[in-house]
């Protein structure tokens, strides 16, 4: 019978003490291994808040695809694709393992339209300018046209026309056609029906659509046929009717 010498005993522990710093080892990479499989394609890829965005285009933009690795996929830089579009004001980028992928989006919302010797762009309740070559939900023709005295309206006067008209009740903003806005940033829209109104310049601008709406009402309910209206002033509003005499409702 042979015995065992403290050499051989040695190697042998060594041996296990390396096994057992191995074995972990193995594991982990194989499960890393895994993460690359295709059990973790985005399969399924969901658009939540898109309006005037196409769920495609803002899968689009976000460049994820089913081959896209949900496992590794730097939420980040995904969300980060996605704000440098101009009409999308927020994003979040969420992820459901193994193969799922949720865009949530916040647009920006349009509320006129700037048309620069045929050249026509999208202005957004914040005033930025959106492409009007996106697809939009809303036809471009139902939103009113943006102009100033001297060629394309500046960025005051972007930002003014803006918080005008987001500030009006959506049900008044349908009747607006025009919103023109001077070198002074003084405001005047034209409605559908050919009535013009003083909005004066940029402040009030909650007040104002409140007694621009309060006015329109009052001219419905007792069948006054405008011809302006003035809400520069808004807790004083005055309207002029087609015979000419201006009343203060």
């Amino acid at each position: 019978m042979s015995e065992q010498g403290p050499a051989d005993g040695s190697v042998r522990r060594r041996r296990l003490v390396a096994l057992a710093l191995l074995v972990p080892i193995a594991i982990a990479t194989a499960a890393w291994a895994f993460t690359y499989t295709p059990v973790f394609d985005a399969k399924h890829v969901r658009v939540q808040g898109a309006v005037s965005l196409r769920p495609d285009d803002v899968r689009s933009i976000a460049q994820i695809d089913p081959s896209t690795n949900v496992f590794h996929l730097q939420s980040d830089a995904v969300t980060a694709r996605l704000v440098a579009d101009p009409w999308i004001a927020s994003a979040t980028v969420d992820k459901d393992l193994p193969d799922t992928v949720v865009l949530t989006v916040v647009e920006r919302q349009p509320v006129g339209v700037i048309d620069v010797s045929g050249a026509r762009s999208v202005l957004a309740s914040d005033g930025t300018v959106l492409p009007a070559s996106t697809p939009t939900g809303q036809a471009l023709d139902t939103l009113p046209t943006v102009q100033s005295g001297l060629g394309a309206p500046d960025d005051a006067q972007r930002v003014a026309a803006a918080a005008l008209l987001s500030s009006l009740d959506p049900v008044v903003r349908q009747r607006v056609t025009d919103v023109s806005v001077g070198q002074d940033l003084s405001e005047t829209l034209t409605l559908r029906d050919g009535v013009t109104v003083d909005a004066g310049t940029p402040g009030e601008e909650s007040a104002k659509a409140t007694a621009l709406r309060a006015v329109l009402r009052w001219a419905n309910a007792g069948g006054h046929s405008l011809a302006t209206i003035d809400v520069s002033a808004p807790g004083a509003p005055s309207a002029t009717l087609t015979n000419g005499s201006t009343l203060t409702p």
